[in-house]
């Protein structure tokens, strides 16, 4: 780069991680689905999620091998991530710089489009947000950079970094395969006059890019034994209900970007209806497909207009080359100054946006990371637990799983509810009958609340869940969950033995006030306080007769109540004391 340029990007890049740190510690829970991959994959059991059937939940490959050798090489996975995502965005900046400046373009105008990249908080947000975007627009740079130098220099002969680009595009998301499609279609048309030229276009540029496709197929037909990626099976159904959501999404990102959206929505059509430029053709070609891709699909659920990423590179070549041929002069100081005023007004307003706020406000994963610890440090391994955000918890407790929305399951992705694609993108699949015929030990709803989403409704009228579940209040240190425990799991119900029966005291339960608090063992003990009736009800299929023992220290009053019904015990104790109790004791009686 000349020294003007080094200057710049000296300038952009201490813009871009003051944007990173502002943002920090934002993480997506869907990155620790993809980090929970790596973890399996690191220790040998493979791309999984969990042990059994093998599914593909995740829509990233590439990027989960490379944050795999990072962790190989004892880099800590959500350390490495963000990382990898900083590096990719670092190498997008340099790669629109060093071309720009190879062709020549004045570096005012560069400086405009890419100052406004780096103030999009889309760009901070994913940097640091631990999922693909950052590898994924960063393989997208060099394939329109690389396209751009094809069309100046006339040259075919440079397809064949293209074709690389384009193939390790594809194989970081299933959908960039769409690239190649974009790509090889506006370069045959460009080089149709040439039969030898379309031949190599074919081979290269669509050949080559299908081969790195169809041998992630290979892989997938062979190791999870499917077609499609779960990932399809639970997002994609196009619907009127998500081709409106889509289209709404889409406008919310064009508002939400305004400046630079206007400026290069702008550039592109004086590009390609005023001066018949071909790569704006192709830069127009590319975002139409995109946008029509996202519209079909829904959308997104994720912060920062994740999926308008595209658009936004897209933008900015387009804005760069416009300004550059509509040849724009800031003649005077009060000018230059305006127009630097109006970058970082720019710059506020998008930390206005609430698509941008959410970015900032989202935190709960790190107390899904910090419960996962917990629950790990507390029960048995083979605890299992059944979650709705099947990122932080499972990564953190490296415990057996069940994702009750399906998107890491094999069973629910395949049998949806008639109403697929009429509810919350991504939120709408589950099957209570079938959770709780695998029979978790702890059922755990988002961080910890009522049950909720579509699943959530039917737990609520599923006799199942009402008569063998608890709700508990589980409380470390000032942070508090709703946990659901199966009374009669292997590992966090009810434990029978010959003569003696041990009840978790966290199993009881009064009207209010009920907690229970993980200790500074690890154990989950109950908060009983004074005076106050807990109680719980089991199954008793053999009336068998039990009676409280009594443990030193520990006074009820009046003693233990145990009423029987037909099959069934019904265990009250008051305590005298408050204190916090880890377990009951029953005695078989005998007569």
């Amino acid at each position: 780069m000349k020294a003007g340029y080094y200057s710049f990007f000296v300038f952009i890049l201490i813009i871009f991680l003051l944007g990173c740190y502002y943002h920090y510690p934002f993480l997506s829970d869907d990155s620790l689905i993809s980090l929970r991959y790596a973890q399996r994959f690191i220790e040998g059991k493979g791309l999984t999620w969990n042990d059994g059937h093998p599914v593909e939940g995740y829509s990233n490959l590439l990027w989960i091998l490379l944050i795999s050798f990072s962790g190989k090489l004892g880099i800590d996975l959500i350390l490495a991530a963000r990382i990898l995502g900083i590096f990719c965005s670092v190498g997008t900046l340099a790669v629109v710089l060093s071309y720009f400046k190879t062709i020549n373009i004045k570096k005012e105008y560069v400086f405009s489009a890419v100052f406004l990249l780096v103030t999009t908080p889309c760009f901070t947000v994913w940097a640091i947000g631990g999922l693909e975007q950052p590898l994924y627009i960063f393989l997208l740079t060099l394939a329109l950079t690389e396209v751009s130098k094809i069309i100046n220099d006339k040259n075919p002969g440079r397809m064949y970094l293209l074709s690389l680009w384009l193939g390790l595009l594809a194989i970081t998301r299933p959908d960039g395969f769409l690239f190649t499609i974009v790509t090889a279609l506006f370069l045959c048309f460009f080089f149709r006059k040439s039969r030898s030229d379309l031949v190599k276009v074919f081979f290269v540029v669509a050949v080559v890019p299908a081969l790195f496709l169809l041998g992630q197929f290979v892989f997938r037909y062979s190791f999870y034994g499917e077609l499609v990626p779960n990932t399809a099976l639970v997002k994609v159904k196009v619907t009127v209900h998500h081709v409106l959501r889509g289209g709404f999404y889409i406008l919310k990102a064009f508002t939400g970007t305004l400046i630079l959206s206007a400026l290069g929505m702008y550039g592109l059509f004086h590009l390609v209806y005023r001066k018949k430029n071909p790569f704006a053709v192709y830069l127009l070609l590319n975002a139409v497909a995109w946008t029509a891709y996202v519209v079909l699909v829904g959308g997104d659920i994720f912060p920062a207009f994740r999926h308008y990423y595209v658009i936004l590179i897209i933008l900015i070549f387009a804005v760069i080359f416009s300004l550059d041929d509509l040849q724009i002069r800031l003649k005077t100081k009060s000018l230059r100054t305006g127009f630097v005023i109006l970058l970082f007004i720019n710059a506020y307003i998008q930390l206005l946006v609430p698509a941008n706020e959410y970015a900032i406000g989202e935190r709960w994963e790190f107390r899904g990371l910090k419960l996962g610890e917990t629950l790990k440090n507390s029960f048995p391994k083979t605890t299992v637990v059944a979650v709705t955000a099947a990122g932080c918890i499972p990564y953190a407790s490296e415990l057996p799983a069940i994702d009750m929305l399906g998107l890491n399951d094999y069973y629910t992705p395949r049998h949806p509810p008639e109403n697929f694609g009429t509810g919350a993108l991504a939120h709408e699949l589950g099957d209570a009958g079938y959770v709780l015929g695998r029979n978790p030990d702890i059922i755990i709803y988002h961080m910890g609340v009522e049950p909720q989403f579509n699943i959530g409704e039917q737990m609520k009228i599923n006799p199942v869940f009402k008569n063998n579940y608890v709700k508990v209040l589980a409380r470390r240190n000032n942070d508090s969950h709703i946990l659901y425990f199966n009374k009669y799991g292997k590992n966090t119900g009810i434990v029978k033995r010959d003569h003696l029966m041990i009840i978790p005291a966290y199993l009881m339960s009064t009207v209010s006030d009920d907690e229970s608090v993980f200790d500074r063992n690890g154990n989950l003990v109950k908060h009983l306080q004074k005076g106050k009736r807990y109680t719980l009800s089991l199954q008793n299929p053999d009336s068998e007769k039990w009676e409280l023992h009594k443990s030193p220290g520990i006074l009820f009053s009046p003693d233990p109540e145990i009423r029987y019904g037909k099959n069934s015990i019904t265990i009250t104790i008051r305590p005298e004391n408050e204190l916090f109790l880890e377990s009951l004791e029953l005695h078989r009686k005998y007569e």
